[in-house]
């Protein structure tokens, strides 16, 4: 069956794709329960449409390729489909933002047709590895790449649940009319997946009531527009250039223990110069009191699922990681309070540039990984003003150079209320890197970084059952 709808047309395709879960809609599978997390087991009636689902998007993208684009490497047959099985894994040769951003953004289609089916958090991971394999296998003539299955697979849980948890906030199953189609319409480039399937089930005007992800307890987004000045020493400039940056934290694991996997999270985006300049989102999948809620100081025990994009003057860097550690919460005041975090992590597979040693015409490696994270804010009524960090990362190179890189960057964050919600920013980083070359000179860079930044800042608390 898979083989002939790979050689279908486009349009066709696109009819499959929506066509074939509306038939399933009709069948009485369309509307999952407020809760997107189901109680008890998986039934078929959600399983069975969002594996169809999650291979259909590989049709779809693959005709699309072939017939829109004229990509040759899109071209599968079942002669292809052997020879890829026979000769198995191999490192490709794309570029460093294609393996570490947008294959983590497919990944996320796989995730979230389960997630938007009412599947679980847990239920839905696995719906990532099987699009990812297949496409790897059945859906390019050349060799399955293993960097693209870990980055699809596991990026894809992650930015899946998060761009799940974001929309089920931005949409309002309460709404009506024009505000309601553009609360739907402001989703479709997070969860385009949630958004066809709202679509072919009507859920995008029935009247229901919110998830628990509609209200997530805590919520506090900060933007900053300013700009950054590269230094490559503390006198000498290279010029300032302008940069916008988002803060977003939801949910908070102080105000809320621990119930699903991502009920809290953060994530710090910056664009600049060069495009996306960080990506880096931390989602909590297991919480653990280490003492009572209404102790003066807690402390508490987390293992976050990372996902990291960062590019700079001193390195380009990206992967999939584990952390656990203790965060800890000091009260000094009734509103002040002093937060530590203290991390260790273990990367499952990052990329870091190393120019002229890669493969073919790829100037990054990729490798397994160990690192640390430190952290320290101060903040006022849940809201950081002073933030100081460390995060230094060990890569070690399994394809590309013979190589071991060391990376690190630590800065301090200062932040001055001017209103209620403006503020002034100031942001000091120093960005490092040390790359040990078994067949060549190491490479060491260093590379300051200011920014002055105007920030407004929302916040909105409500305490909600997870």
């Amino acid at each position: 069956m898979f083989a002939a709808l790979a050689h279908l047309p486009a349009r066709v395709a696109v009819a499959l794709l929506l066509g074939a879960p509306a038939a399933l809609h009709a069948q009485q599978v369309q509307t999952p329960p407020p809760d997107s997390t189901p109680r008890g087991p998986v039934s078929r009636a959600r399983a069975f449409p969002a594996v169809q689902q999650a291979l259909l998007v590989n049709v779809f993208v693959n005709r699309l390729d072939v017939c829109c684009l004229d990509m040759p490497t899109q071209r599968v047959s079942l002669n292809s489909w052997s020879r890829n099985l026979r000769a198995g894994w191999e490192w490709d040769e794309n570029q460093f933002g294609t393996n570490l951003f947008m294959h983590p953004y497919h990944g996320s289609l796989y995730f979230n047709a389960g997630r938007s089916r009412g599947m679980g958090f847990w239920e839905s991971a696995p719906l990532s590895f099987l699009g990812s394999w297949t496409w790897e296998f059945l859906g390019e003539n050349n060799r399955p790449a293993l960097n693209d299955f870990f980055m699809t697979s596991f990026g894809g849980i992650a930015l899946g649940e998060m761009f799940h948890r974001l929309t089920a906030m931005i949409r309002d199953n309460q709404a009506h009319g024009g505000r309601r189609l553009r609360r739907e319409l402001a989703t479709l480039p997070l969860d385009p997946i949630g958004g066809l399937n709202r679509f072919l089930g009507r859920r995008r005007v029935s009247q229901e009531p919110n998830p628990p992800e509609h209200t997530p307890g805590l919520l506090v987004v900060r933007l900053h527009a300013g700009a950054r000045i590269l230094s490559d020493s503390l006198i000498k400039t290279a010029g300032g250039l302008p940069t916008v940056m988002m803060d977003l934290v939801y949910g908070d694991p102080w105000l809320e223990p621990y119930h699903k996997p991502f009920d809290a999270f953060i994530v710090r985006a910056a664009i600049g110069e060069g495009g996306i300049n960080l990506l880096r989102a931390s989602g909590r999948l297991y919480g653990k009191e280490m003492t009572g809620p209404e102790a003066r100081h807690r402390h508490l025990f987390q293992v976050n699922q990372r996902f990291d994009y960062a590019s700079n003057s001193a390195y380009h860097i990206g992967g999939q990681s584990v952390e656990f550690g203790i965060s800890s919460r000091w009260r000094l005041s009734r509103n002040v309070r002093f937060r530590t975090q203290v991390y260790l992590d273990g990367i499952i597979l990052g990329g870091i540039d190393a120019p002229g040693t890669g493969v073919g015409e790829r100037t990054y490696d990729f490798g397994p990984g160990v690192g640390i994270r430190l952290q320290g804010v101060l903040e006022i009524a849940g809201v950081p003003f002073v933030v100081y960090f460390l995060q230094s990362e060990y890569v070690h190179a399994v394809s590309g150079a013979s190589a071991d890189h060391y990376v690190e960057a630590s800065g301090l964050e200062l932040t001055l209320p001017v209103t209620r919600r403006f503020g002034l920013t100031a942001q000091g980083i120093d960005y490092g890197r040390l790359s040990r070359y078994s067949d060549r000179p190491d490479q060491e860079r260093q590379f300051p970084e200011v920014r002055v930044l105007l920030s407004w800042t929302w916040v909105s608390r409500q305490r909600t059952p997870q």
